[in-house]
């Protein structure tokens, strides 16, 4: 008989305190706790110089994969707050959102996070590119659209500007 395992773990999003998103992702990986923290590369420019660095897609969030009775371990890393919930519902991603958040953050365009509702607006697909296969509501902006893809699970949006010839419209 074959042993079969099931993986009962889900990806939950936290909160940490202000500016401690990467400090809690490495204490979370030393404990053997699968973290995501979604990073993406920003050129910064002081007075003297301009750096790359890396910089948290959603501020103060991070991601965690465990199983729902051993949610309340996670704290014990220190620098996290709480669950995050929407409508008292603790926010729960699928395999499918956090791909799409890393797809997100290997953009080497910059990419926004908003918190708004949704406005009317077309829905598309991307056809080719780096978000082949996304689909979202288009903004236009000039020779580019502006296209906001859904993050349902967190209640939340990404903003990206796509080449006009690459989208089609749904139906």
């Amino acid at each position: 008989m074959q042993n079969v395992t099931t993986d009962n773990r889900k990806w939950y999003v936290l909160t940490t305190k202000p500016k401690a998103e990467k400090q809690v992702s490495k204490r979370l990986t030393e404990n053997r706790v699968e973290n995501f923290l979604p990073l993406q590369r920003q050129l910064r420019t002081w007075h003297d110089r301009k750096k790359w660095i890396e910089t948290p897609l959603f501020n103060s969030y991070i991601f965690v994969k465990t199983e729902d009775k051993l949610r309340s371990k996670v704290f014990e890393v220190g620098g996290l707050i709480k669950y995050v919930s929407i409508g008292g519902q603790i926010c729960i991603l699928t395999e499918q959102e956090v791909e799409r958040v890393r797809r997100l953050c290997s953009y080497s365009e910059p990419v926004t996070v908003g918190h708004e509702n949704f406005e009317r607006g077309e829905e598309v697909e991307i056809l080719e590119g780096h978000f082949v296969g996304f689909c979202g509501q288009l903004l236009e902006n000039g020779d580019k659209h502006k296209l906001k893809i859904s993050i349902a699970g967190l209640g939340c949006f990404a903003t990206v500007f796509i080449d006009k010839n690459i989208v089609r419209k749904i139906l």
